[in-house]
């Protein structure tokens, strides 16, 4: 239900800002960076949208269903690690066009305020991702090495 929303929602995002844009009928420089603005916000609402129902199916699969669900490669879910990565990756991406809507605005005092506390979080997502999967990765190796083993 809250990825159909997402996904109506930045529907209607598109339909209401043709319109607006359309009837405005101005090609100025500013208009042309309010459009871009207004169109890489709605890519990331898809963008969130779609990150939604992995976490959807991400929780289904680890936590209620023991079937195999059919996911490519990239979006896969193992564990809970790897649901939080796709997460976090959301939140930075977020994070990101809320500063890009910051600095488009005309309000250059607060972006240094803006921009610092929200590298913040970013750097504050990175180390907990760092130090999150810090012996993930071993054992993977260890299991690969295992696999090359008993294949040769």
């Amino acid at each position: 239900m809250l990825t159909a929303g997402i996904l109506i929602m930045g529907a209607g995002r598109i339909i209401d800002g043709m319109f607006y844009h359309l009837d405005a009928l101005s090609f100025t420089p500013k208009a042309a960076k309010a459009m871009t603005i207004n169109v890489i916000e709605i890519i990331d609402l898809f963008h969130v949208g779609t990150v939604a129902y992995i976490t959807a199916v991400g929780l289904y699969k680890l936590f209620i269903s023991t079937d195999e669900i059919q996911l490519p490669v990239r979006l896969t879910i193992n564990n809970m690690a790897d649901l939080e990565n796709k997460i976090i990756g959301v939140l930075v991406a977020a994070l990101a066009v809320t500063f890009l809507g910051f600095a488009a605005s005309e309000e250059p005092k607060a972006l240094l305020n803006i921009g610092g506390g929200i590298a913040l979080v970013i750097v504050a997502l990175s180390i907990f991702m760092r130090f999150n999967n810090v012996s993930e990765p071993k054992k993977e190796s260890q299991e690969s090495d295992k696999e090359n083993q008993i294949a040769e």
